[in-house]
């Protein structure tokens, strides 16, 4: 990295902090939405499409939040949700009803993924997809997902409802606070001299088209299926992982650390991505972190002695963090300042789609093969299809960079 290239600290902090503070409400919201859904005497489907109602409106509008961020400047738009972010929470006790709760989750969910969306497009429009910055931005992150899910859980402890989601509320102000640190995008500069107007926020079908047509450029395409693939091992993780591991007896302390392994081993990868890549191609790169996360994954049934499931979780932790900030890196660099909204717009909504769809098809998976089946058959077709990626990508050229839609 030139002296040149160098972004201001002020700068960088400001990215930084937008993207760790509001990607990491989701998992506060993880921890504290259960509770005051029991405070509500919600019944178990109420919780699960509650909890399930904070993707519902970033799967349709992701795409459309990016491009009013190419149209008006990402800044304005972080603001606006941001905003959000800081307002809505402590409506939650303030308004005590299921309906009330489903909607205000909709709202959150899809402020903050604009926030965490944003933060993305800023490391594409002025770090030109740097890989060290983008591994200073995942790194935060994993800040932010030990500190924040931590406090809302002591403030409901201490505090009760109120104080927990008056500590949520505090969590959106400070990315409104940092949101303020930003710079202007420079090319969104003509479009943010005129005022946005209520039909700007009617999404226009001409954008989702636009986007869509992001993937005419082999890097972008390469980023948005190896994003679609690399959903299925963290599927995994995310439901029947914990499943199996309690069924071999290992206790939900030992379950914990070996969460905390994978995101400790994930932070020093997304820091250490950028010079890694100084000697390994950064696409090469991806695809062989993420099918160190597929393999990985995949071969749980055959470890069996916890010192070993703690390694391996902690290794593919690293890999976890190589691949997110590789990602961000290779989209933001396949792509001009101009339509850096839309293409993070188009991972999210495929990784929501993902979010959606996979669990149903694992646990169909499960309920034919068995669950230790289960983990080789997914990771089976995931490191395939990352194989057939490659050779795909590779053919033609999907890992050049600057390509002009």
């Amino acid at each position: 990295m030139t002296d040149s290239d160098r972004i201001d600290w002020r700068i960088q902090g400001a990215v930084y902090a937008c993207g760790a503070l509001n990607h990491s409400m989701g998992m506060m919201v993880a921890v504290i939405m259960p509770l005051w859904l029991l405070e509500l005497d919600a019944s178990a489907f109420i919780i699960g499409i509650a909890l399930g109602a904070r993707h519902f409106l970033p799967l349709f509008l992701s795409i459309h939040g990016g491009a009013l961020m190419d149209r008006f400047g990402t800044r304005r738009i972080m603001l606006w949700f941001a905003l959000i972010s800081a307002a809505v929470p402590i409506l939650f006790p303030a308004m005590p009803w299921i309906w009330a709760v489903i909607a205000l989750q909709m709202i959150v969910g899809l402020a903050d993924t604009m926030g965490w969306s944003g933060a993305q497009a800023m490391i594409g429009q002025i770090m030109k997809g740097s890989e060290i910055y983008a591994g200073r931005l995942a790194f935060t992150l994993r800040i932010g997902h030990f500190a924040g899910p931590l406090l809302t859980g002591a403030a409901w402890d201490w505090l009760g409802p109120w104080g927990a989601f008056g500590t949520l509320s505090l969590w959106g102000g400070c990315a409104f606070i940092a949101s303020l640190f930003l710079p202007q995008v420079t090319t969104a500069v003509k479009t943010e001299q005129r005022a946005a107007k209520a039909r700007d926020l009617v999404p226009r079908f001409a954008d989702y088209m636009d986007a869509f047509r992001l993937l005419a450029i082999p890097a972008v395409l390469f980023v948005i299926m190896v994003s679609f693939v690399r959903h299925s091992s963290t599927s995994m993780q995310n439901s029947f992982y914990v499943v199996y591991l309690e069924g071999i007896g290992i206790s939900a302390t030992e379950i914990g650390l070996l969460f905390g392994a994978s995101a400790i081993l994930g932070a020093i990868g997304a820091l250490s991505t950028g010079r890694l890549t100084s000697y390994i191609q950064p696409a090469f790169f991806l695809v062989l972190s993420v099918v160190g996360t597929i393999v990985l994954m995949g071969i749980t049934p055959l470890l069996g002695i916890y010192a070993v499931l703690m390694v391996v979780i902690a290794v593919r932790g690293s890999c976890l963090g190589f691949s997110q900030v590789l990602m961000i890196s290779i989209l933001g660099r396949a792509l001009n300042p101009t339509t850096q909204g839309k293409g993070v717009g188009l991972r999210t909504t495929t990784n929501r789609v993902m979010n959606t769809a996979l669990p149903p098809v694992v646990g169909g998976i499960v309920e034919i093969a068995g669950l230790e089946n289960a983990f080789y058959i997914v990771g089976g077709i995931g490191a395939a299809l990352m194989g057939l990626l490659f050779i795909h990508a590779w053919r033609h050229h999907a890992f050049r960079t600057a390509e002009e839609p």
